[in-house]
């Protein structure tokens, strides 16, 4: 399985994402860390921080 590690930046869970499921997420990125996992999340607006497989943040082309 070609996965993305995810990691919220709140409770520190971590999981695998499959990357098929986001095509759209560019092959250099190895994870997202995001304000707030599914379990976290209040209902305010999160934020996501991509890294590549060195830890340096990877910031797509349309940002």
């Amino acid at each position: 399985m070609d996965a993305i590690l995810l990691r919220c930046r709140h409770c520190k869970r971590e999981m695998q994402y499959e990357r098929t499921i986001d095509p759209d997420v560019p092959s250099n990125v190895a994870g997202i860390e995001s304000s707030k996992c599914d379990v976290c999340d209040d209902g305010d607006f999160g934020t996501e921080t991509w890294f590549d497989a060195a830890g340096e943040v990877v910031v797509p082309e349309w940002a």
